[in-house]
């Protein structure tokens, strides 16, 4: 069958948008969990689900992709029984909510038409969800309309004009407390939807609308309007702010509170410190082609040396103003491509944020484990092909970190430690590099067991003689497991194999550091696609070079530093390149970072600190420069010991070199 090109590219183009929309669905159902007893943010944050939850479904449909359109329907149908006061939104419902959001991912990464993934029972993962969902949605619908009075106490062409949500929103803000007003408005037609718009937003400040209607009686030069409104009080403030709008009546109205049921829901609590009042994220977005920046970035570029090349042809005859004048612009261009490069980058929190609340928690629910999630460096900026790319080994990180690492509570309390386990996930840039690494403080890394594995497996005749190293390289082998049963989680043949081939198309890899009983951590070290970076220009073999100024202390003409004979290394040496002739050379003081796994460590001691200092020798230095380095992606494995290629000023392009990898290829040698 000949597929139809126009439904795929329709098809492949919703899977982009709904991905978005999935994404900010995890969002709002992070923010429901802590202000689900905010009766007013509730509610936003539940109309704001169901319309992501419908578009969604809508989409889907008619696309006919339908494991995501059956999903979202019986999502929707929950929504729906939450709107309209049938469902509490409990810790249990919520869990149900995110097991939805996480179904209708999984979902979106299959081609359509293909299974989705089993569970331990052989039932399709996504079925159990529709399953739970319906149960959710069933019990709802039974309940019926909700009888009450309310409808009958409002004033009766108001009365008639309210849906049942409406009335529910409405018997909420009574039960938490809230006064109900009847908001007459009258706007002049030339202005009456900005004046309408700035109504709204004044009156949003201090409550909630809840409905308009049309007005009793219009003008030729006026359209009015009729607002049912609920707020605790209204400020003389308020009401001065609203009369400058136009003509403005507020008049209250007398509800018995049993009007509005029984049943008290929680009051209304103060939001907390520091917590987003947000609205749609995606208003103030706009999505641009990477391509696009990429071509701009190097536009900057050219047009930086075609300017200065001008500007040089100007001669001698006022020097030092076209001197001036050069270093002005090269500082311009530089903030230019600094921010150019900055529209392609996303916060790392967001990424490490979603593996949290998607892999972590669903995970921790699911094996009943108790367990704290840290997010550190979540201002540091990914590129957003960079993060779509560790996407899904993140999730397998953090995954992994809580089915295989982080004990049972009545494990982790005989071991003398906190029930509550905990998995930290950082990000931190060392120069052109990106490291993200996950941390927990379980069981570690059981070298018996994997041994054990490894001979069960037929990878080795006897797992004795299997050292830590070689074992640790055995979890990154594909189809290794150590599970003793399949599950949802593990044992599916689906290892840590996924980490390590993700690494190798963005030219970076992942290390791995273990202590019995402590804990385990994993970082994925990568370079940075486009970076700014300060680097240290200088000449080995007639070759020009660049050098991460981070890991430069200083430059010297000797090889002893404070008082202390360094260690020497000719740069000559590490590149594999003749000699070096009986000329004057200079010394450049390098560094092993501190602040993450030291490039010249093994694979197996990621996230140690190191502060070795070498007296590294070349053939000159020829000054710094903050460079624009591009990454060598997939290819950066065939040459070990370089991060990039740096963009001179002079429009040449120099290879930027990792010491670390350099020393340590020399040593393994």
């Amino acid at each position: 069958m000949v597929s139809d090109p126009s439904l795929d590219d329709a098809q492949g183009q919703f899977i982009a948008d709904a991905r978005e929309i999935v994404e900010r669905l995890y969002h709002d159902l992070e923010q429901l969990r802590t202000a689900r007893s905010q009766g007013p943010r509730r509610r936003e944050l539940a109309a704001r689900i169901f319309r992501r939850v419908h578009t969604l479904k809508g989409s889907a449909g008619s696309l006919g992709l339908k494991s995501v359109s059956q999903i979202a329907h019986d999502f929707e149908d929950v929504l729906d029984g939450v709107r309209l006061g049938r469902i509490e939104i409990t810790d249990s419902v919520l869990d149900a909510f995110e097991d939805a959001a996480d179904a209708v991912a999984r979902a979106l990464q299959s081609a359509p038409g293909q299974t989705t993934e089993a569970s331990e029972t052989g039932e399709p993962a996504a079925a159990k969800v529709i399953k739970r969902l319906s149960v959710l949605a069933a019990a709802s619908k039974q309940q019926g309309t909700i009888a009450g009075s309310l409808r009958s106490a409002l004033p009766p062409e108001l009365a008639r004009s309210l849906s049942e949500y409406d009335l529910q929103h409405t018997r909420e803000a009574v039960r938490e407390g809230a006064k109900l007003f009847i908001v007459s408005a009258a706007f002049a037609i030339e202005t009456f939807d900005q004046k309408f718009r700035e109504l709204s937003k004044l009156l949003g400040q201090s409550g909630e609308i809840i409905s308009t209607v049309p007005g009793e009686s219009a003008t030729a030069d006026e359209i009015n309007f009729r607002l049912l409104y609920a707020s605790e009080l209204v400020s003389n403030d308020v009401l001065r702010q609203a009369e400058t709008l136009g003509r403005i009546e507020l008049n209250a109205l007398e509800i018995d509170s049993s009007a509005a049921g029984a049943k008290a829901s929680p009051g209304t609590l103060p939001l907390p410190a520091g917590a987003p009042n947000e609205g749609d994220p995606e208003s103030t977005s706009l999505r641009v082609d990477m391509k696009q920046i990429d071509e701009l970035i190097s536009n900057v570029g050219e047009l930086f040396r075609h300017t200065t090349s001008a500007l040089r042809s100007l001669g001698t005859a006022n020097k030092p103003a076209v001197d001036a004048a050069g270093a002005h612009l090269r500082n311009w261009f530089i903030e230019l491509e600094e921010r150019l490069i900055k529209l392609r980058l996303v916060p790392a929190g967001e990424i490490l944020e979603r593996a949290a609340a998607r892999a972590g928690r669903i995970a921790a629910r699911q094996m009943g484990k108790q367990v704290e999630f840290e997010i550190a460096g979540g201002e540091v900026g990914i590129d957003k092909s960079l993060a779509d790319a560790i996407a899904d080994p993140l999730f397998h990180l953090v995954r992994n970190a809580v089915t295989h690492g982080i004990e049972l509570p009545e494990e982790r309390v005989a071991a003398g430690k906190s029930p509550m386990g905990k998995v930290r996930l950082a990000a931190f840039n060392e120069g052109s590099r990106i490291h993200i690494t996950v941390s927990d403080d379980g069981r570690g890394i059981d070298w018996d067991r994997i041994a054990a594995a490894a001979a069960q497996h037929g990878i080795a005749n006897s797992g004795s003689g299997l050292s830590p190293d070689q074992c640790l390289r055995l979890i990154f082998r594909p189809g290794f497991s150590t599970a003793p049963a399949v599950s949802e989680l593990s044992g599916r043949g689906i290892g840590l194999d996924v980490v390590d081939r993700a690494m190798e198309p963005a030219g970076g890899e992942v290390r791995v550091a273990t202590e019995p009983g402590a804990g385990t951590t994993f970082a994925m070290i990568m370079p940075a696609t486009l970076a700014l970076v300060q680097c240290l220009l200088v000449q080995s073999g007639g070759q020009l070079y660049a050098i991460e100024s981070a890991g430069v202390s200083e430059t010297r003409s000797d090889v002893d530093w404070r008082g202390e004979s360094l260690p020497v290394i000719h740069l000559r040496a590490l590149l594999g390149q003749t000699a070096r002739p009986e000329t004057p050379a200079s010394v450049v003081v390098w560094r092993a970072p501190i602040n993450g796994a030291a490039p010249g460590l093994g694979p197996r001691h990621a996230g140690q600190e190191g502060n070795h200092r070498y007296a590294l020798v070349v053939d000159s230095i020829k000054g710094q420069q903050e460079t624009l380095v591009r990454s060598l992606g997939r290819h950066a494995a065939r040459w070990s010991g370089v991060c990039g290629a740096a963009e001179l000023f002079d429009g040449n392009v120099a290879l930027v070199l990792d010491i670390g990898e350099l020393i340590k290829a020399q040593t393994e040698v």
